[in-house]
């Protein structure tokens, strides 16, 4: 038969007991709400009942009730102590101080389990400031109780040849006692472990490891939750980032189209992630020249943004100084340049495709150097062929030093030219066919007499439509030039 026994109900909490054949086997914890007679149990996500453990008789005069009771009410505070902060620095100097005070010991360590180091580390105090201490699983009694997930009580530590007794010999401490438990959550994996070290009277007993293991399953649940709370602060932080850069990379492009009389010109550009590596722009680089230029970073994300950034600002540069351009071979150097640039800032996995020409509107003539980029497509009006810009060159940064060719052709009336990044070309649909440079070209073929910008729509959607709900794998980017006189 089972009954309660109420045994104090004095604070807005109380506590049963609840007997088996007139022995006390185990404790529930109840709160009662203010203005309210009805007690309702504790979350029992978090807590569990308590068994009382069967002594032989002898020791039972010894271990009263009531002793667990103060356990017990101690274990459910050091509970609500634990939900106080999700800071973890916080949280594990909360976790040993509660363990060290309810086991009267003298001192211990938290350690957490790095799963992808392989380690245990934790946090101690050395001289006036805090230093992480990293142990390898395995390593220690520490390391052995992480890696088997099984409980070592020593009487005397020192006597065990697991034990590292090099901190006693530097800090002058003795280690006696110690009681070495896993940390496990819920799935019942270690997530780290409870090194508490010298009782303060006699040694620790199978109370002391009832205790922890319990007090150790709100602690990895605080732990755990701490690590989230840390995990999602840091992707927000992460996402604000992202958003920042984007918006900068954004800014980088074209904020309007130039007009230049005689020439149609449109562009789009798509980043298939926040940030992209595609790049794009049109200079003004005086004296009624204009620079076009197109290109792709090999990556995408930050790096390749960094990338960009690095070229843009190195462009404005060269492209702004007149005299800098005003010889054909001086495109040629400037592409040397800019390789040298991408070579010395940037890791060797990182290189830039590159296309970059100026036109003079009043000649009706473009000077080019093709750095290894996709070759743009020049088309004629009633042309069934089409000219390829091809390349003069190795992409930027992928020789330490290099040379560049440039050429110099006409741009007759009617004449279009294509730049585009090969998002569009090696877009790829479910059945993993790519776009290809036909469908490109014949896009602009198709297009191109209803102007600039049917060419630029129309390319777009036809991508689009053609990788229907597959995800885009590349950055989508094209400029179209046309003289419409």
């Amino acid at each position: 038969m089972v009954d309660a026994e109420r045994r104090s109900c004095t604070r807005p909490s109380c506590m049963a007991a609840i007997l088996f054949s007139g022995r006390v086997s185990f404790f529930l914890y109840f709160r009662t709400f203010q203005g309210s007679r009805i007690a309702v149990p504790l979350n029992f996500s978090h807590f569990r009942l308590v068994p009382m453990p069967r002594s032989p008789k002898k020791q039972v005069a010894s271990r009263t009730a009531p002793s667990y009771v103060k356990r017990l009410e101690s274990l459910i505070e050091a509970a609500k102590r634990l939900n106080s902060t999700f800071d973890l620095d916080k949280l594990l100097r909360i976790i040993l101080e509660l363990a060290t005070e309810n086991l009267r010991a003298n001192r211990g360590t938290i350690y957490l389990v790095d799963e992808q180091r392989q380690t245990l580390w934790s946090k101690v105090l050395k001289g006036s400031g805090i230093v992480d201490v990293r142990l390898p699983l395995g390593t220690g009694i520490a390391g052995t109780v992480a890696v088997t997930g099984e409980t070592v009580n020593l009487k005397d530590a020192r006597n065990d040849e697991r034990f590292f007794s090099g901190f006693d010999r530097q800090s002058g401490f003795v280690t006696r006692t110690m009681l070495c438990m896993p940390m496990k959550n819920r799935d019942g994996h270690t997530i780290g472990v409870f090194q508490i070290i010298n009782k303060k009277r006699g040694v620790f007993d199978h109370q002391d490891e009832l205790f922890l293991e319990a007090f150790s399953e709100h602690a990895a649940i605080a732990v755990e939750n701490a690590r989230l709370h840390r995990a999602t602060l840091e992707s927000e932080r992460v996402e604000k980032e992202i958003a920042i850069a984007s918006q900068m990379q954004q800014r980088l492009l074209p904020k309007q189209i130039p007009q230049i009389p005689g020439y149609a010109i449109a562009a789009e550009a798509h980043p298939c992630n926040a940030i992209g590596g595609d790049f794009y722009d049109i200079v003004n680089t005086g004296e009624g020249r204009f620079a076009f230029v197109m290109a792709d970073v090999a990556g995408k994300g930050i790096p390749a943004a960094m990338l960009v950034s690095t070229l843009h600002a190195s462009l404005r540069v060269h492209l702004q100084n007149p005299k800098g351009l005003s010889e054909r071979q001086r495109l040629s150097d400037l592409a040397a340049k800019l390789n040298t640039l991408v070579y010395e800032n940037s890791p060797s996995d990182k290189f830039i495709t590159f296309f970059i020409m100026i036109l003079d509107p009043l000649t009706h003539r473009l000077t080019y150097v093709n750095a290894g980029h996709n070759a743009p497509y020049m088309h004629a009006p009633g042309a069934t062929g089409f000219r390829e810009l091809a390349a003069t060159g190795v992409p930027l940064g992928l020789l330490e030093t290099t040379d560049y060719e440039s050429e110099e052709i006409p741009v007759n009336a009617g004449e279009s030219i294509l730049l585009y990044t090969d998002g569009i070309t090696e877009a790829m649909n479910r059945s993993k066919e790519q776009f290809g440079e036909e469908r490109l070209k014949a896009m602009l073929a198709g297009s191109i007499d209803g102007g600039v910008l049917a060419v630029r729509d129309r390319v777009v959607a036809a991508v689009k439509r053609f990788q229907g709900k597959e995800p885009a794998s590349d950055d989508l980017t094209l400029l179209v030039l046309q003289r419409t006189e």
